[in-house]
């Protein structure tokens, strides 16, 4: 009677301690989710691809049009994983980028920062809402110096996006990177064009428009930077 006692006693005691652990172990895999309607496995997945916690987004934005008045406010509503090495960002954009915007969210990468050896790192955001367009609005991305505001942005980017279908992958205050999932028919023309629009990408990027238009054509990938 003891001897049965005592298993029964060990049954309970096993049993106990596996819910412990099972309690543990969703608490420690918990992320606040910050007001996002996101898929909790989905979340917990880009998390440990990362191998990163998520802070909650709290971003100030300055938006100011061409008769210089400003419009001040946060986005708040998502998450932010702060300084992951560049190419691990583009890989998790990648590969998350889809299955987020089916939830009606967007992942984009933002404030490159560099460290002491000059390896350039992103902070990587989801954020509600799966327009990018929009998006590139709510950030406010602009060109004042070049007297580019926000909506000429915008306008330009609808026109060349039907071209290219973009995938914006980099979104940022003065900062735009974009896939693109096919090349427009005159690429000399649209190479031209961006130019005339954002000057930086040759005075400060690209060498020259043959080196533009050869690397829009090895890599499909499309920037625009505004000093």
């Amino acid at each position: 009677m003891k001897k049965i006692i005592c298993i029964l006693l060990l049954i309970v005691t096993v049993s106990c301690l596996n819910k412990n652990e099972s309690k543990s172990d969703v608490a420690s895999n918990y992320i606040d989710k910050n007001g996002l309607n996101i898929d909790s496995k989905l979340l917990s997945d880009i998390k440990n691809d990362i191998k990163k916690e998520p802070i909650k987004l709290n971003r100030e934005v300055w938006n100011y049009d061409k008769e210089g008045n400003e419009e001040h406010y946060f986005l708040n509503k998502g998450l932010t994983f702060k300084f992951v090495n560049e190419q691990k960002a583009h890989s998790i954009f990648n590969k998350y980028h889809d299955k987020v915007v089916k939830g009606d969210n967007y992942i984009f990468l933002t404030n490159m920062d560099f460290d002491e050896s000059y390896n350039t790192y992103y902070d990587i955001i989801i954020i509600n809402g799966s327009d990018p367009l929009k998006l590139i609005e709510r950030i406010g991305t602009n060109g004042v110096n070049y007297d580019v505001y926000n909506p000429d942005i915008i306008k330009k980017l609808k026109e060349w996006n039907e071209q290219v279908n973009f995938k914006f992958v980099v979104i940022d205050v003065s900062r735009i990177h974009a896939y693109m999932n096919s090349l427009p028919n005159d690429l000399k023309k649209f190479s031209s064009e961006v130019y005339e629009f954002c000057p930086d990408v040759i005075d400060q990027g690209y060498s020259s428009m043959e080196e533009m238009i050869s690397d829009y054509k090895e890599n499909k990938y499309f920037w625009l930077w505004w000093d």
